[in-house]
C-alpha cells in the first residue's frame, strides 16, 4: 500500500427479492457516509440492481487496502443476498471486518453477531456511530466507547450502550456523487422515477410495527429547503420526473408539507411525486387548502397503512383510527385526483381464540370480509383502489410478536433462518393455506 493512500470502505445494498426488483438509490448506505471524512477514506457503494453485475463489482472493489465490507438489510431475502456478497468479499480478503446495518440487525444485534458472517453491527440510526467506527478501525482503537454498535472479538459479543436518535438536520446533505444515479432511475408510466427519503422514525405506537422499537416514537424531518434542494438537483441534472418517498411517515409535519409543496410550485419544477407513506387520522387533519396545494404541486399517490376493516382489529393493533376515517380519506384523495394505495393485512393474532383452528379460520374470514366491506364503501362506481393485502407477519420487539409466540409461532433462531422469513409469505400457524 502506498503511503497516505486512502483506506477503502466498500458497502453493499442487497437484493430484496430473488426475482427482478427495483432497489432504488441505496439511501441508507449513502446517508451513513455523511459524516465520514472523505480525505481519509474512499467509498464504494454497490447495489444489487437487476441486470447489474454486482458480484464482479464486489470482487474488483475488495483488496488488501479495504477497511471493511458493510451491508444493510431488512428481514427476509436481503439477508440471503447479503450473505452471498459477504462470501465473495471474504474470498478476496478473508480478514476483512464485516459490518451490518439496517432494520434486522438493529432488532437482533446479538443474534446477528452469532453468525459467522457478521463482525460488527450498527444499531439504529447509523450516521454518527459509523463515522466513529471507521476512525477506530483505521487507528486500530478499541470499539468499546462507540455508542450504537455491537461487535464480536475473539468470539465474545459486546453490545455497547444505545445512541439516542437525533435530528437528521444535524447531518450533511446526501452526496449523490457516491453512486451512479442513472443506474437507479427507472421508467414508471413513461416518467423517469427515483426514490428519496426525507425523515427518520415515526411518532406512533402501532403494536405490529418495528418503528416504535427502533426510533423510540421519535420523528425528525429534513427542513423543506433541504428536501427541495435534493429534488431540484435531481430534476435538473438527471431529468427526474417523478419522486417516490421511502419515509416511514412522510406527512407528520403539516407545515413542512405545506412549505415543500409551495416551494415546488414556486420553482416551477415539472415533476410529480407520490408513493409517500401517510397515516389516516393525520391526513384528515389537513384542510382543503392544503390538499389543493398538494395536488397543484404534483402529488399523485399516497400509501396508507389502513391495516384492517373493523374497529376491533384497529384497536387491537393500536392504530388509533377507524374504518370510517379510512373511507373519508379515500373520498378526500379522490376529490383531489390523488390515488390512494391501501396496505392491509389479515391474520392478526388473537390470544387465546386463535388456539382453536375453527375460531382462527372464522376470524381470518371475518377480517377479510370487513376489509372488503370497508373498501366497497369507499368506492364510487367505475373507480378502484390499489390494495396491498398481506398475511400478518410477526417481527421482533413489539407486543404482537409475544402474542404470536403464545399462538404457536416458531421464531427463527439464526441470521440464516431469518433469510427465509418473507412478508409475502404466510409465517403464522393460525392462518390456513386455504385462507
Amino acid at each position: 500500500m502506498q503511503k497516505n493512500q486512502k483506506k477503502k470502505i466498500v458497502l453493499f445494498m442487497p437484493r430484496p427479492s430473488e426475482h427482478g426488483y427495483y432497489l432504488g438509490l441505496p439511501l441508507a448506505l449513502m446517508e451513513i457516509c455523511s459524516l465520514v471524512d472523505k480525505k481519509k477514506f474512499s467509498i464504494k457503494i454497490i447495489s444489487a440492481n437487476p441486470n447489474s453485475d454486482y458480484e464482479k463489482e464486489i470482487r474488483n472493489a475488495i483488496d488488501e487496502n479495504t477497511l471493511l465490507f458493510g451491508v444493510s438489510s431488512m428481514t427476509g431475502y436481503q439477508i440471503k443476498s447479503a450473505i452471498g456478497a459477504i462470501k465473495i468479499a471474504r474470498k478476496k480478503n478473508p480478514f476483512i471486518p464485516v459490518v451490518w446495518g439496517g432494520y434486522h440487525c438493529s432488532l437482533l444485534p446479538e443474534e446477528t453477531l452469532k453468525s459467522e458472517f457478521a463482525d460488527i453491527v450498527v444499531v439504529g440510526q447509523g450516521q454518527r456511530p459509523f463515522a466513529e467506527l471507521v476512525e477506530a478501525l483505521l487507528e486500530k482503537k478499541s470499539l468499546g466507547a462507540i455508542k450504537g454498535i455491537a461487535y464480536k472479538n475473539r468470539g465474545k459479543i459486546t453490545i455497547n450502550p444505545c445512541r439516542e436518535p437525533e435530528d437528521v438536520n444535524n447531518f450533511p446533505d446526501i452526496d449523490f456523487s457516491l453512486v451512479d444515479v442513472e443506474k437507479h432511475v427507472i421508467p414508471v408510466e413513461g416518467k423517469r422515477y427515483i426514490n428519496l427519503c426525507t425523515s427518520y422514525g415515526c411518532p406512533h405506537r402501532c403494536s405490529f410495527c418495528v418503528e416504535p422499537v427502533l426510533s423510540k416514537r421519535k420523528w425528525f424531518g429534513l427542513k423543506p429547503e433541504r428536501v427541495l434542494k435534493q429534488m431540484e438537483f435531481l430534476a435538473e441534472k438527471h431529468n427526474i420526473e417523478f419522486f417516490g418517498f421511502n419515509d416511514s411517515n412522510f406527512f407528520v409535519d403539516k407545515e413542512r408539507i405545506k412549505k415543500i409543496c409551495a416551494g415546488l410550485i414556486k420553482k416551477k419544477l415539472k415533476i410529480q411525486w407520490g408513493d409517500a407513506n401517510g397515516r389516516t387520522k393525520q391526513l384528515l387533519m389537513y384542510d382543503e387548502k392544503l390538499w389543493s396545494l398538494m395536488e397543484k404541486s404534483g402529488c399523485k399517490s399516497i400509501l396508507i397503512g389502513a391495516e384492517g376493516g373493523s374497529q376491533e382489529i384497529l384497536d387491537l393493533i393500536d392504530k388509533d383510527t377507524s374504518p370510517e376515517e379510512t373511507v373519508k380519506l379515500a373520498e378526500t384523495t379522490r376529490r383531489h385526483n390523488i390515488d390512494v394505495v391501501f396496505s392491509l393485512m389479515a391474520g392478526i393474532p388473537r390470544f387465546p381464540d386463535y388456539l382453536n383452528k375453527k375460531k382462527a379460520d372464522e376470524g381470518v374470514k371475518k377480517e377479510i370480509f370487513d376489509i372488503m366491506k370497508m373498501l366497497e364503501k369507499s368506492l364510487p362506481e367505475k373507480k378502484y383502489h390499489a390494495i396491498l393485502l398481506f398475511v400478518y407477519t410477526p417481527y421482533p420487539g413489539n407486543p404482537l410478536f409475544e402474542t404470536s409466540k403464545k399462538l404457536g409461532f416458531k421464531e427463527p433462531k439464526t441470521l440464516e433462518e431469518w433469510a427465509d422469513f418473507e412478508i409475502v409469505a404466510n409465517n403464522v400457524p393460525w392462518v390456513s393455506k386455504k385462507k
